[in-house]
């Protein structure tokens, strides 16, 4: 009988790597796939309800997990609720909140029809260069995260990076909500 790692909540742990945030990508799918087929709901067919039961359950948790774990964003807001950190908005500075403001009363002019397409192209182009720009930023965060966790560096050190990634995060998620008002418009 195979042995289940139900009672793992953490994806980190559930495919067997450390919780650093630069994974490979290759690693990560091949670990996904490996332990897909050894709870793949079909070898427990003739197991008893108990092991069916807990064959699904462990599927449903390796798709969670490999979901999570596969896009950098995720990984690093995944990272952060399961160390205790949540993006706080109220930490955003207020000349960035204006300039939020006025990107959005641009976006909602693009969303109106008012916007000439020079405009809704300038916008565009504003948005995505911004959002490239914050995801740069949480690459190189998340590389100084990989290398404090592997120098030992001490909890001081590694909550003030996480809270270094949490205020970039909340920041960029109003970039982030800004391209999907954006996206669909002409």
């Amino acid at each position: 009988m195979r042995e289940f790692v139900l009672d793992l909540v953490n994806y980190f742990e559930v495919f067997d790597l450390p919780k650093i945030l630069g994974i490979d990508p290759g690693v990560l799918e091949k670990k996904f796939h490996e332990l897909s087929r050894k709870y793949h709901p079909d070898f427990f067919t003739t197991s008893p309800a108990e092991d069916k039961q807990k064959a699904l359950a462990m599927t449903s948790l390796l798709n969670d997990a490999y979901r999570t774990l596969r896009h950098p964003v995720r990984r690093v807001e995944y990272l952060l609720e399961l160390e205790g950190f949540k993006s706080d908005g109220s930490k955003v500075p207020k000349s960035f909140l204006m300039e939020m403001f006025e990107i959005n009363e641009q976006v909602e002019e693009v969303k109106s029809g008012a916007a000439t397409p020079a405009q809704i192209e300038a916008v565009r182009s504003d948005i995505e260069s911004r959002a490239a720009r914050f995801d740069a930023q949480i690459e190189k965060e998340s590389e100084e995260w990989d290398r404090l966790v592997n120098s030992h560096a001490p909890d001081a050190e590694l909550g003030a990076q996480l809270s270094r990634l949490t205020e970039l995060l909340s920041e960029s998620s109003y970039i982030r909500n800004l391209e999907r008002d954006l996206e669909g418009t002409a």
